[in-house]
């Protein structure tokens, strides 16, 4: 078990004092952001065009190709946005990728949502698919394409047979599903929103986290069975604008010792003070207060320091995302000394990683851009 704290936001200790590099572009869309094991990147990329979701590979340099192209994805209820490729996990050869909801939801009759009308385009939404590479995948130097037969064979148990065109080939199955709905009093159904991963370390068990059903699920890798263990209850509203609680919208996930940190943006209003970082006991399933007071939080990472002491870095969406317009999101630091802002303005950011062996943090922006901050 590592030293447990309780943040809250008081007061910014210190200026700005990490300045980003813009490293990459060109992933519109992005979601989400890992490290290679050679210190490159995997990026996830829906898209509103059905099953043109896509991995790139982007190198420390910032020159992209495409790992994975053909993934399950679609316009999502909004019509503005996509759902698809989401989290990621990668250990040795094998990734486990997280597959969203894609254009399953559609509004009905405020305040409610139904199954799309019109029909889904994937039978792979909402599951985690396993690719086991047959080289590492910084090595690998071609594309691998899913067709639609490929995926319904997925969907039926089978494990397809990909090729990426250059010698390297990938061996694709569905690890496991989760259901689409979910009854929802008021609503007529709540819709499954697969957002973040986190994998131990034996790579026996993955943490799977839901940001519309609000909850993480447990799930064997060698098996695929799951059961989720903990349901997050909504969040006082707190103002005459809105319902008076709303979702608490799990953003991401991290292993933290024998717990987990999940980082909350929640929902309209986004008030102000509002979202949080929990930690999380996956047995039995109880939460603990870590870091409150934060607005729009969308990942959560920590690093432990040569004095024993950790410290922590959240992303906030936003720093005010209840105003009109809202201001550009900022990367905030805690540690036994109090809260600093390390990096203001970012614009969307939605994912960070971290290479230990270099001390560089890496930003995610959903406009499409990869950021490099050196930290001491």
């Amino acid at each position: 078990m590592l030293t447990k704290s309780i943040f809250t936001i008081l007061l910014v200790t210190a200026p700005v004092w990490c300045q980003p590099q813009v490293i990459a572009t060109g992933l519109p869309g992005a979601q989400k952001l890992i490290l290679t094991g050679r210190g490159n990147f995997l990026v996830s990329e829906p898209a509103p065009v059905p099953n043109s979701g896509r991995v790139s590979f982007v190198t420390r340099t910032g020159t992209r190709r495409s790992l994975i192209e053909g993934l399950p994805s679609g316009i999502d209820v909004t019509l503005a946005g996509a759902s698809g490729p989401s989290a990621m996990a990668l250990r040795d050869r094998t990734l486990y990728l997280l597959i969203g909801a894609g254009d399953s939801e559609r509004s009905g009759p405020p305040p409610t949502s139904m199954l799309n009308p019109a029909g889904v385009t994937s039978p792979l939404f909402c599951s985690i698919l396993e690719l086991r590479f047959s080289q590492d995948i910084d090595t690998l130097a071609g594309t691998f394409r899913l067709t639609m037969p490929q995926q319904q064979a997925m969907a039926d148990g089978a494990e397809v047979t990909l090729s990426d065109g250059s010698g390297g080939t990938a061996q694709a199955s569905v690890l496991t599903r989760f259901p689409i709905v979910e009854p929802a009093p008021g609503a007529l159904y709540k819709f499954s929103n697969p957002w973040g991963l986190a994998l131990t370390a034996d790579g026996k068990t993955l943490y799977a986290m839901d940001a519309s059903v609000n909850s993480v699920a447990k799930v064997d890798t060698a098996t695929g069975k799951w059961r989720r263990f903990v349901r997050f209850p909504g969040v006082p509203n707190g103002t005459p604008v809105g319902p008076p609680v709303v979702d608490a919208v799990p953003t991401s996930i991290r292993l933290y010792g024998d717990q987990l940190l999940v980082s909350f943006l929640t929902g309209f209003p986004f008030v102000p003070g509002n979202a949080r970082v929990l930690a999380v006991n996956p047995e039995p399933g109880t939460t603990e207060p870590f870091i409150f007071g934060l607005t729009s939080a969308i990942d959560v990472f920590w690093r432990e320091m040569p004095t024993g002491l950790s410290e922590f870095y959240v992303i906030e969406f936003s720093a005010n995302q209840s105003a009109n317009p809202a201001p550009p999101g900022r990367l905030l630091r805690f540690d036994q000394t109090g809260m600093q802002v390390v990096a203001a303005p970012l614009i969307t950011p939605v994912s960070m990683a971290y290479d230990a062996a270099t001390k560089e943090l890496f930003v995610l922006e959903l406009r499409g851009q990869i950021l490099r901050l050196q930290l001491p």
